[in-house]
């Protein structure tokens, strides 16, 4: 079935917001005595803030009744940074004006809180950008659960078969495979040498490698 959706992820992917997000659970976190170095904050990328919070909560055995305030300092934190600082991924627009120029309708699909997705839009412009706009915030489960990028198919008006999903978190990958989705990962480059990518249709350095001729090859 011949593709004509895109669907990205935002963390990570678009916007170079994840050493922003460990920078906000690190400081929040480590106050309450939870340690967070890169490694071991790898292991959770994709998950929702409250999945997030809920497994190093469990794991250091704190008491949930600080879930919700923990949650809200660390989104509001974030939503500052990215305000600030926040920076589109290489490769970004012109995969975007790649899309345009087939005819693609173009979504976005996000763990994140539309919040932070209004704030990556202004602080980036790319507020017309995108056809549908999904947040796994309030669903049940996030990813990998699928429904956030079922939800955003729903949205375009486009078959899952015709969509290509483009993450860069194994959560993510995941969610995007389990909706029947094609799928592109752009692993973070530490972790790119890992076999688990190969689930993915086709594993990238960066968006800056997206191509017609790629986009061709997966049926686009």
């Amino acid at each position: 079935m011949k593709l004509d959706t895109a669907i990205y992820d935002m963390d990570g992917l678009l916007i170079d917001s994840e050493p922003l997000w460990h920078l906000a659970a690190r400081d929040v976190m480590g106050a309450m005595g939870i340690p967070l170095d890169d490694e071991a904050y790898a292991t959770t990328i994709g998950l929702r803030t409250r999945e997030f919070l809920e497994h190093w909560f469990s794991m250091y055995e704190v008491d949930p009744i600080h879930l919700p305030e923990t949650e809200e300092l660390i989104t509001r934190r974030v939503i500052e940074l990215v305000s600030q600082q926040g920076t589109l991924m290489p490769g970004v627009l012109g995969s975007i004006e790649l899309f345009r120029k087939k005819g693609f309708r173009i979504g976005l699909a996000t763990s994140s809180p539309m919040a932070l997705v209004e704030a990556m839009l202004a602080r980036t412009g790319l507020g017309g950008s995108f056809h549908a706009i999904s947040s796994a915030a309030l669903l049940p489960y996030g990813k990998p659960h699928p429904q956030v990028y079922l939800d955003c198919a729903q949205s375009l008006g486009s078959s899952p078969l015709r969509c290509l999903c483009l993450e860069d978190s194994f959560n993510g990958m995941i969610a995007a495979k389990a909706a029947r989705m094609k799928c592109i990962v752009v692993p973070e480059s530490s972790v790119y040498h890992l076999e688990r990518w190969l689930a993915a249709d086709r594993i990238l350095p960066s968006l800056e490698h997206m191509d017609a001729a790629l986009l061709e090859s997966l049926g686009g």
